[in-house]
């Protein structure tokens, strides 16, 4: 049993990247004893030295926090020659990664603390020359640190959350595709689905009750009721679909707080929420004609009102749209309340 939890939660971390950023580590760790083999050498007596090899005692299991620690516990082992050699890297590293603000600043420092040193190298001792490119070196490497930190969360964060808005997403798509397949093969829709398939849920039964010899107007209702929940399921499916192809441009552009909140369940909802929801007030104007042209669903045709008609089709294209899209209904909403206010006396 626990070999089997072990698995499925190797699957899952690998899923969301973990195990991947582990192999950096171990690759990070490795390096970072080779590096510290020569080092040791040179300072056989300096606590740090007992403190580091603790450490790297096993590198298969350490993590980032651990790497983290002993990058900056080797700075003030370093010599003169390796100091000047790690803060030259690491500053070209800056340009790179690190915003061009940031990166500017520790370049102006480092050129500041050599025309300082060429200045008053007479009055200037080697000693404090060198322990202010520590605390430089010291700055810069935690602030590297910090992006490679940001960057390997917003990945775990990002998969995280197409997974589970995928999840969502594969939850519409099989929703719509079984009342598309409803609708073609039963001509009332969910309505005769219910009725021959669910009697044994009295709810579903008090709504789908047999009516005998049914009017035109009844048997044109009971397909309203399978266009409005397509309508639903298709603004369901369009938020999901706006989440996913938003979230590629958002990951690099919002905060790690607001990357992490996005695969947030009740985030995920609330989207899908509103999205059902904008579908329905667009399934409503549609209803009640307020939208009318030749690219709305038309409700005035009673030969519209069936599930292979033009209507049906165009209703799920316009509530897919109003789901997908956040603005598309209040839009709608703004200039009716504009035209009411028109109206008033």
């Amino acid at each position: 049993m626990n070999n089997l939890f072990k698995n499925w939660k190797d699957i899952i971390n690998q899923w969301f990247g973990r195990s991947y950023f582990d192999q950096i580590n171990q690759q990070d760790a490795t390096r970072l004893a080779t590096y510290f083999q020569r080092i040791q050498y040179k300072h056989p007596d300096n606590p740090l030295v007992l403190k580091i090899s603790k450490q790297l005692e096993n590198t298969d299991e350490i993590d980032w926090n651990q790497i983290k620690s002993i990058e900056l516990l080797l700075i003030p082992l370093l010599d003169k020659d390796d100091l000047d050699i790690e803060l030259l890297y690491q500053l070209n590293k800056a340009q790179v990664f690190l915003p061009q603000y940031e990166a500017d600043f520790f370049s102006d420092q480092f050129e500041r603390i050599n025309r300082n040193n060429m200045a008053n190298m007479e009055v200037t001792s080697l000693d404090v020359t060198e322990e202010q490119k520590r605390a430089l070196l010291t700055k810069l490497t935690a602030s590297l640190q910090k992006f490679y930190e940001d960057r390997q969360l917003r990945s775990i964060f990002a998969n995280k959350a197409r997974f589970k808005i995928g999840l969502f997403f594969s939850l519409a798509i099989f929703g719509s595709v079984f009342f598309l397949a409803i609708g073609i093969l039963h001509p009332d829709g969910i309505y005769q689905y219910c009725a021959r398939y669910c009697p044994k849920f009295t709810w579903v039964t008090s709504i789908t009750a047999a009516i005998p010899e049914p009017t035109a107007t009844q048997q044109v209702d009971k397909i309203h009721l399978h266009f409005a929940i397509s309508a639903l399921m298709a603004g369901f499916m369009g938020s999901c679909f706006s989440m996913l192809i938003s979230l590629k441009g958002r990951v690099e552009s919002i905060t790690l707080k607001e990357l992490e909140n996005l695969h947030k369940l009740h985030f995920i909802l609330t989207r899908i929420i509103t999205g059902v929801g904008a579908a329905l007030i667009c399934y409503y104007f549609f209803r009640a004609q307020l939208l009318s042209g030749s690219l709305f669903p038309d409700f005035s045709k009673s030969e519209e009102i069936r599930l292979n008609s033009k209507t049906y089709f165009t209703l799920i294209i316009w509530c897919f749209i109003a789901g997908f899209s956040e603005k598309l209904v209040p839009n709608i909403l703004t200039k009716a309340e504009e035209q009411l206010a028109d109206k008033r006396p």
